[in-house]
């Protein structure tokens, strides 16, 4: 008896997306009663699905198999591992913003994930992330089990000729793209750190040769107030002395009368009109 869990042969006329899913439910019949009241009739929720995601109007796409290896010589799977899907692809770079008056204003943090894509020259998929996700949010299976929801998406990619590797490779080209976003903001602190660093030690030469200039400015203009204030108290002393001399002279002619000749006292100082 043929066992029911071997895959089949390669038949002449290839198996459409809705073969493969009566297959799956005659499967999943014949190993328990349990198994077939809970997954067979998720599988016949997923009929629809596949249904609806197919274009009326489109032929089934057929679907390749390759023949098992002989039960005696069991041949492991060979496969590329996840990250070395895209391993000989060159590593994306992101060019830095144009300098321009006032860039820095610009919110780099803020930029949109599909503009970084597109600096960054990640290509077009057959089936990007966000299809994937549009997949499993699909109303048909949206709250079946994941082991449900991963089912249905292979069997969607595989009636597209398409593999979970596509999506996977998407994924992997965007993250080296916003590492690479990542990697030039980065840089730009280093450049723009060191670049401002010289030019404000050279303004910090600039103030304090300009402060230094002001200083001796204020050191000479206080200096002309010190040597004003000096001259004007070196004078009442010699003027006092002068004063002294005339009224002593004048003293004997007043017959009596009060001396006009004032001696010692100083002017009231007026600020300039």
């Amino acid at each position: 008896m043929a066992n029911p869990r071997q895959p089949n042969k390669p038949q002449s006329t290839p198996k459409s997306t809705e073969d493969i899913l009566r297959e799956m439910e005659e499967i999943s019949d014949n190993e328990t009663t349990a198994e077939a009241s809970s997954g067979g009739g998720a599988l016949k929720s997923l009929l629809g699905f596949f249904v609806k995601v197919a274009d009326d109007n489109e032929a089934p796409v057929p679907i390749k198999m390759s023949a098992p290896p002989p039960p005696s010589t069991p041949t492991p799977r060979v496969g590329p591992r996840v990250g070395d899907l895209i391993a000989n692809e060159p590593a994306p770079k992101v060019a830095p913003p144009l300098a321009k008056p006032n860039v820095t204003s610009t919110n780099l943090a803020e930029e949109p994930f599909e503009e970084i894509y597109k600096a960054a020259g990640v290509p077009a998929s057959q089936c990007s992330v966000d299809d994937l996700a549009k997949l499993m949010n699909n109303p048909t299976i949206a709250n079946q089990p994941m082991a449900v929801k991963v089912v249905a998406v292979n069997l969607t990619l595989s009636a597209k000729n398409l593999t979970a590797e596509e999506p996977i490779a998407d994924a992997l080209r965007r993250d080296r793209a916003l590492d690479a976003y990542q990697a030039m903001l980065a840089e730009r602190v280093v450049t723009t750190e060191q670049r401002n660093s010289a030019k404000i030690q050279q303004i910090s030469q600039e103030v304090e040769e300009y402060l230094k200039r002001k200083q001796a400015e204020m050191d000479a203009l206080k200096a002309e107030v010190a040597t004003v204030k000096t001259q004007s108290v070196e004078f009442a002393i010699r003027r006092e002395i002068e004063e002294k001399r005339l009224a002593d002279l004048v003293m004997p002619f007043l017959e009596g009368k009060p001396n006009p000749i004032t001696v010692g006292n100083t002017p009231e100082l007026k600020p300039p009109q």
